[in-house]
């Protein structure tokens, strides 16, 4: 059963249910993600009306055994760098094309030592001369020396490349292009509705049949990009509910192995997720940066209730939790900051405040900690937001904020003034603080530091600050996006100079 009592799925069963869908993750605890542990066929699922791009060549009779062939090391080498520059063409993407496929054997470095030796080079000679025979190949001779032979290329026709495919000994690029079609049809099937991840789904099922080729996000190994859309299908399911997860302990619920996630899958992940992010959270227009800092990395991944260990969350002012099991903890005495895990976050069942009368979010790790040393003021309860809410930090926020709201204590937020900086102020107001209000974020802030403003001429940031202009969410910030759209200028929280 997927859901509990509350109506949630938990971590563990989200997790369950997603390795259950590609296959069974548990098969081979002990060994590494095989095949058959990482992916499922999809032929056993419900045939989809996918858009699956026709195989150039006729699928072969399996009735029909083929006799057994051994094929030369040269024949196998040749063959697999003649489809490797073949996939990588016009001629496969549209059928046909007037430029040959063809190698130059004085730049085939991984055999020009062999070559050297006078029997490996007749015995490269045979064995070229024996994929000609087959019709797979051409080629032409040194014209100082007609036995040297100096380019080959590669017959394009349907039986040609499918016997280079046999001499190779590797699936032609069409056929594993294809069940990737339908993985990702039979993904996006099984995802919630109005998924981000569905949408990204198709739309790079839609690439990958144009071009016929894998885009950026995905890999050229049919196991691993299994793995990838599971781990989507995870997130997917674990939308609603986010329930934080250690990435080594998913990583074991889904592939046994726990660290096949980290060695194999994340960076992949998190490409996918920034666009996702950009694109379908944000509308900031997708294909962002490809490269992606280990930091922001690991903010993408929390953002989705994926961490490397529990977060920890940093606050200070006069405040006291309860937790489940009926003991509490004092934090007031300490005066320049306290800490609470994720894991002790969750277990708060209330809190009290004393000698509160304001609570401020800072977004910066050194704006906060200046504040606490400089300029926080008695009655202040100051929360460290650090950029970014992950799932648990969004429980501990809440358990703050509701405790302020039911007092009228006023809550403030104080962050960068651009466009990530409004977007995290709004989330927190629509998420679960809606008498939120701006500190230190206006056009008069902009204007009073003026000098310290860093100028902004990307057309990308126009039209996003354009955008939020237009949405209602924002209203509290037209005067100050007005203000940015003319003068092309934002303003960073460490950028304001200290007393």
């Amino acid at each position: 059963m997927l859901f509990g009592k509350n109506g949630k799925p938990s971590a563990e069963k989200l997790a369950a249910a997603a390795a259950e869908f590609y296959g069974d993750a548990n098969k081979n605890k002990n060994e590494k993600p095989a095949e058959d542990t990482v992916k499922d066929s999809v032929v056993s699922g419900t045939e989809q009306d996918a858009a699956v791009i026709e195989p150039e060549q006729p699928v072969a009779d399996s009735s029909v055994e083929e006799e057994a062939v051994e094929y030369g090391t040269y024949e196998r080498y040749i063959a697999d760098e003649l489809l490797l520059k073949y996939e990588n063409s016009k001629a496969y993407r549209e059928g046909s094309s007037s430029r040959k496929i063809a190698v130059r054997v004085d730049q085939l470095i991984e055999i020009e030592d062999d070559l050297e030796n006078e029997d490996e080079k007749k015995k490269f000679s045979e064995e070229i001369a024996s994929l000609k025979e087959m019709g797979i190949v051409d080629y032409s001779c040194d014209k100082d020396d007609d036995t040297a032979i100096d380019r080959i290329w590669l017959v394009i026709d349907e039986a040609s490349i499918k016997k280079a495919y046999k001499v190779a000994g590797r699936r032609p690029k069409i056929e594993i292009v294809n069940d990737f079609l339908r993985d990702i049809d039979k993904t996006v099937q099984s995802m919630l509705p109005g998924s981000n991840y569905a949408e990204f789904l198709k739309a790079e099922k839609a690439r990958v049949a144009e071009k016929k080729d894998f885009t950026r996000y995905f890999f050229e190994d049919s196991v691993k990009n299994a793995g990838l859309l599971r781990f989507l299908l995870f997130l997917d399911a674990n939308e609603e509910n986010k329930t934080e997860q250690m990435e080594r302990v998913l990583s074991k619920r889904l592939f046994a192995d726990s660290k096949y996630f980290e060695r194999e899958l994340r960076g992949k992940a998190i490409s996918v997720l920034q666009t996702i992010k950009k694109e379908y959270e944000e509308g900031g227009g997708q294909n962002g940066s490809t490269s992606v800092s280990a930091e922001e990395g690991d903010r993408l991944l929390a953002e989705k209730g994926i961490v490397r260990y529990p977060e920890i969350f940093e606050f200070a002012g006069e405040v006291s939790v309860m937790f489940d099991d009926g003991h509490s903890a004092d934090f007031s005495t300490l005066t320049y900051g306290a800490c609470i895990s994720a894991l002790m976050a969750a277990r708060v069942m209330s809190v009290t405040f004393r000698n509160v009368n304001r609570l401020l979010f800072i977004e910066s790790k050194a704006v906060y900690m200046h504040y606490l040393m400089n300029q926080k003021k008695a009655g202040d309860l100051v929360l460290f937001h650090g950029g970014f809410v992950s799932p648990a930090k969004a429980g501990w926020f809440k358990c703050i904020t509701g405790e302020a709201e039911r007092n009228d204590i006023p809550t403030f937020f104080w962050g960068d003034i651009d466009f990530a900086g409004f977007r995290k102020f709004v989330r927190i107001k629509k998420e679960f603080c809606p008498g939120l209000k701006p500190y230190e974020m206006d056009s008069g802030t902009l204007r009073l530091y003026a000098k310290y403003t860093s100028p902004f001429d990307d057309e990308s940031e126009c039209r996003k600050l354009e955008a939020l202009y237009r949405d209602k969410d924002y209203d509290t910030f037209y005067p100050v996006i007005r203000y940015m759209l003319e003068n092309k200028v934002t303003l960073e929280q460490e950028s304001i100079p200290v007393d």
